[in-house]
Order: C-alpha cells, then structure tokens, then sequence
C-alpha cells in the first residue's frame, strides 16, 4: 500500500482556490490534518488519485479513467443529493450550464446521467447521507458516508442564556436555501409580537438555477411580519450572529426534493456553537435528533407554532439545557476521529494509507 502523503493528488474541489465551504469543511480538511498535498487537477497531467466534487470537470475525468482504468484512482465526493434531482428541465440546465460555463470539458446534457457514470467509473465514492448511499451503490460498490468538519472556523459557542423581551430567533445558510423559511410564515405570524428573526446570509440571492440574474433576500421573505433583520455572511463573523440569538432555526421545504435529502451538517453546526435548535422534519434531522435525545423536529405548521410559542415563554436556563444536551451529542458523534475514518477507509481500499 502506497502511503497516501506521497501520492500525487489532484482535487476538483468547489474552486480552484480551496476557499469555498466544501472544501474548507471537507477534504481540505482532512488534508491539513493528516499532512496529505494535493492541486487543481489538469487533463493533461498524471496523477494518482483525483478526487471531484461536483463542481469539478466530470464528464472529462470520467472519460480519462474509462481510457486508463488502474492507471489513477478516481473518488468522487458528492455531497448534495443530485440524484433526487428530479425534474429533467432543471437537470438539462444544469448539465448544458456545466459546459457552457466550462466546468465540464465534455457535453453532458443531463446532470443526473453526468452523475450516474462518474459513479459508474469511479473506484469510490464520498456522500453524506445512509439515503444518498443506497441510490449511488447502485452505480459504485465501494461508497462512504462523511460529514463536514466545522471546528476549523466556528467562533465560540454560545454561553448567555439570559434572554428578555422577544425571543430572537436565527436562521443561517445560503442565499438559495432562504425558501425554506418562507413555510414558516403562518407560524411566525402567529407570535410576531414574542420573536424576532434574524437571517445570515448573502443579500443576493440567484435566480434560475443560479444562472441568470439575482433577486434581494429580503423579496423571499415578504408576508413574514414579524421584524427580520438581515445580517451579511462572512467567515469571521457568522458565528457571532448565530450566537447572539436565542433560539436557531432549520426549517425545510420539503416540496423540494433536494431539500428532503439533505444531510444534518447544519444542525450538527448549530449544535457545536452551543446553540437549542429547531429543525424540519427530514430523514437526517429525525435521526440526528434522536440520536441526541432530542425532541425539536418540527413536522407540520401546527407543530412549529406550538413549539415557537412554547420557547417563547421558555427562561433561559430551558434553553441552556436544550443547547447543552445537543453540543454533547455533536462533540461526541461527530468527532475527529469519526471525520477521518471514512477517508481512511476509502482511501485504503483504494490503495493509499496514511
């Protein structure tokens, strides 16, 4: 077994600058950690292992590996659920974007089929979810569940509970995901005078399939009444918005079929800045919490409204409680060692140990 820190490694990482969150939380990390190198990976250069995210060319390093099969081992690291990308309008989109943007060096109309033989080629593959996997070893035997790494850029977690006049709530996460509150607007309503909402995130949000144009945040949310303040994203200071509210909360469209498959890095997030979270009733955040002895999934409208009213009336010293209940699980469950096992393990039986 070739030792993985001497291999020549090439990641198509979501930039080519390693600077987006899913490389910094993801093999960007586990190469820091273990002392591993790697570059942006070219076409016309050799390699041992490629890793792609999705954002990476892979209708070209798929085409490379079915000409040179053993030559390289190719894994690829497929994180959002595409594959519950049901609607083929949208997946034409996205594939014919792909190339014309020039991620994707070769045609490849449908996402999904794009998706369906990198696996196919692939030696392994990295997903974040027990549903992603089932759907992918129908195309790669060899397929790991991993989650993201956060402790490299969390702020401290939250420590004042003390709490008075509005319970102030915080949502956080892209631009693109803010639809998920707007199912939350007759539950808000209905306390808008006991919160507040506070939304970090970017002030623009993209429009069609994040292609063509941009819309304001605050547009998304209109019919909300109770007062929002909006609060640009940055690395250095997201933490500090989180931290300062009460309560956080993840909500989910669940319309959305991409949206039902997410996995519980956000909440596992939440939790590690100390915070009591509420969250949507999806697969990943019903295990979560229940992993956590936790009941804060919220299924229906009613239930949200019920919930929201409750812990507004709630003292600090509950919410405390519920915050320490959910950092414990998220420090134990989803600890170094538990990040670094599924690489280790994908890597080994690719032939690289560390």
């Amino acid at each position: 077994m070739k030792p993985l820190s001497s291999a020549r490694i090439g990641y198509g990482g979501y930039s080519r600058d390693f600077s987006r969150p899913g490389d910094r939380r993801r093999f960007s990390a586990y190469a820091a950690q273990r002392g591993i190198a790697y570059e942006y990976p070219s076409l016309d250069r050799d390699y041992d292992v490629v890793l792609l995210s999705q954002n990476a060319d892979l209708t070209g390093w798929t085409e490379r590996k079915r000409r040179e099969g053993d030559r390289f081992a190719l894994i690829i690291d497929l994180v959002d659920p595409y594959f519950e990308q049901k609607r083929l309008d949208e997946r034409i989109l996205k594939g014919i974007g792909r190339f014309i943007e020039g991620r994707d060096s070769r045609l490849s109309p449908d996402f999904r089929r794009t998706l369906e033989q990198a696996c196919r080629a692939a030696d392994g593959v990295f997903c974040s979810t027990p549903e992603q996997r089932e759907t992918i070893l129908r195309y790669c035997p060899d397929v790991e569940i991993s989650f993201d790494w956060f402790d490299g850029e969390l702020g401290l977690p939250k420590q004042d509970f003390r709490r008075e006049g509005r319970l102030k709530l915080v949502w956080e996460g892209q631009a693109g995901t803010l639809r998920s509150i707007r199912t939350l607007r007759a539950p808000l309503n209905a306390v808008k005078d006991r919160v507040e909402l506070h939304v970090v995130t970017d002030p623009s949000v993209p429009r069609w399939y994040g292609r063509i144009g941009t819309k304001s945040a605050t547009e998304l949310l209109a019919g909300i009444e109770c007062p929002i303040r909006f609060h640009p994203w940055s690395k250095e200071d997201f933490s500090a918005h989180i931290t300062a509210a009460d309560l956080a909360i993840v909500p989910m469209d669940l319309s959305h079929s991409m949206f039902r498959a997410k996995p519980e890095n956000k909440l596992v997030l939440l939790w590690k800045l100390g915070m009591p979270v509420l969250a949507g009733p999806t697969p990943a955040y019903r295990r979560a919490m229940r992993a956590a002895g936790l009941d804060m999934v919220c299924a229906t409208p009613e239930e949200w409204g019920r919930q929201l009213a409750a812990l507004a009336s709630a003292p600090g010293e509950e919410l405390e409680a519920l915050a320490r209940q959910g950092r414990e699980h998220a420090l134990a469950a989803y600890d170094l060692e538990a990040f670094q096992r599924p690489f280790d393990r994908l890597f080994a039986r690719s032939g690289f140990g560390v």
